[in-house]
């Protein structure tokens, strides 16, 4: 069939080893996490709770001292209530007061905020965390839809592994233009030309190879590169000939040729064929998107968990917005961790992760390239739940708030923090993906509830010693006390 002849002249360009990133101890611990309970948005949470179950001791601590010193604060009312208004026009003079009071009452501003500083930085480290995880897994995400391409490709090549004893492959190097760039110049790539002289056609081309080559002494490190490098293959005629999957093949290449001027038939029939088995390896990656990718990465209404949830984010990233993420980590290559910059080196410069290769690849992936991740709910939830848990703790320490100066700007600082944390958490929110923003509202859930039960049962604890002190008091005096009118204030 005329069909099969020009199948000799089309290059189907396959796009080599993948590889994964190097993930630390804790990206391996959300790894083994998200497999072993096999739902990704699950293994997120539970991480999360892990995570707070290690910093829970701390902010306990932190809870119970915040606590306490608003107790002191709060016994302490009417010596601070004399000292502001004695001291009202010396802040200086107040602030010196205030901390010989704070030394005579036992009251330490400063004993929560070890246990803060700790909290804040396992923070950190969590967002260190999501963040490199991300990047793993859109990048293995990408590395299912190559190894899809490929493997769809692959079964139409020759197959043909270079040797040395090989008498039959024969090499030649070229020059030869390959595409043209974004400002229509041409891309020329030098090729070696493997050709099977016993079948006397040519079985791939290899791109990317100095001009060094030597075609009339081919030595082993050439094998070598030739076996491993990037290579544009030719179809095998013999394996398209049994296959039985080509339809629509035929009518694509007459619809090239009726539009083809005389001179260009050839390349257009070239193209055609070409065009034919690139649609059909994208087609695979649809399939390698929706059965493995889609399944893997989507939690709830959110598409890929390791986006962010917006509607301006796609759960299939554009290609400078991938780019950010894989030049950011390092690779396994072998027994070593390679940077993005250096991958060509290990490789004989064959890089699955630039551009031209991600818009090959994702090239049918249009719909998922410009459908909405989300929806900004995960984002209203993260802002929600900090706004809830910092009034929750503004209102535990308000006499800390109410007497920290001789103005009252104490209370107005705290209300500048809360304003800051929110807007330091929407921010990440945006930044990061949506698996951080479950952490988030997880943590800040969790912090809330505990700081209900740890101001309940310290306020509980505090109760029971000053009614059992009152009544030594009652007791002492022969069941005749003075109530002073705060007494009788704090009692009411």
């Amino acid at each position: 069939m005329e069909i099969f002849n020009v199948l000799a002249s089309a290059d189907i360009w396959l796009y080599g080893t993948t590889y994964d990133i190097a993930l630390n101890w804790i990206g391996e611990l959300i790894r083994l996490l998200i497999v072993g309970v096999g739902s990704v948005g699950i293994g997120v949470i539970l991480f999360s709770i892990i995570l707070k179950i290690i910093v829970l001791p701390f902010d306990v601590y932190q809870r119970i001292g915040m606590r306490k010193q608003n107790q002191k604060m709060k016994e302490n009312q009417a010596k601070m209530e004399k000292l502001q208004k004695q001291y009202a026009n010396n802040k200086e003079m107040y602030n010196q007061k205030v901390m010989e009071m704070y030394k005579e009452s036992g009251i330490s501003p400063c004993s929560s905020c070890l246990p803060m500083i700790l909290s804040m930085v396992i923070f950190f480290v969590a967002i260190g965390a999501f963040n490199s995880y991300s990047q793993y897994s859109n990048i293995q995400n990408y590395n299912t839809m190559v190894r899809a391409y490929n493997t769809e490709l692959t079964q139409y090549c020759a197959d043909v592994t270079p040797s040395l004893d090989d008498t039959n492959l024969t090499y030649t190097l070229v020059a030869e233009e390959t595409g043209k760039d974004t400002e229509g110049n041409p891309i020329t790539e030098m090729r070696i030309k493997v050709f099977d002289t016993s079948a006397e056609k040519y079985i791939y081309y290899v791109v990317k190879k100095s001009e060094s080559f030597d075609v009339n002494n081919v030595t082993q490190a050439d094998i070598d590169y030739i076996t491993t490098a990037q290579k544009y293959f030719r179809i095998d005629i013999e394996k398209a000939e049994n296959s039985d999957t080509l339809d629509g093949l035929e009518e694509k290449i007459t619809a090239a040729l009726e539009k083809a001027e005389t001179d260009k038939k050839a390349e257009a029939k070239a193209q055609a064929v070409s065009d034919y088995f690139i649609g059909k390896a994208q087609n695979a990656v649809v399939k390698a998107y929706n059965d493995k990718v889609l399944p893997n990465a989507s939690f709830l209404w959110i598409q890929n968990i390791w986006a962010t949830d917006a509607a301006y984010v796609a759960p299939v990233l554009e290609y400078d917005k991938f780019k950010e993420q894989v030049t950011q980590e390092k690779f396994r290559v072998g027994d070593k961790e390679v940077a993005y910059s250096d991958i060509g080196k290990y490789t004989n410069g064959n890089n699955p992760y630039d551009s031209l290769a991600y818009n090959h690849v994702t090239g049918a992936l249009e719909t998922q390239k410009n459908t909405p991740n989300g929806y900004f709910i995960l984002i209203a939830l993260s802002i929600g739940t900090i706004l809830l848990q910092q009034f929750v703790m503004m209102h535990s320490q308000k006499e800390q708030q109410k007497y920290s100066s001789v103005d009252g700007q104490g209370a107005s600082q705290q209300k500048m923090m809360l304003v800051i944390m929110t807007v330091m958490f929407a921010i990440f929110s945006f930044m990061y993906s949506s698996a951080f923003s479950i952490y988030m509202i997880m943590s800040n859930v969790l912090s809330l509830f505990s700081t209900l039960i740890i101001n309940k049962i310290v306020d509980t604890v505090q109760n029971k010693k000053d009614e059992k002190a009152f009544k030594a008091k009652y007791e002492k005096l022969g069941g005749r006390v003075e109530v002073k009118k705060s007494d009788k204030k704090d009692k009411k």
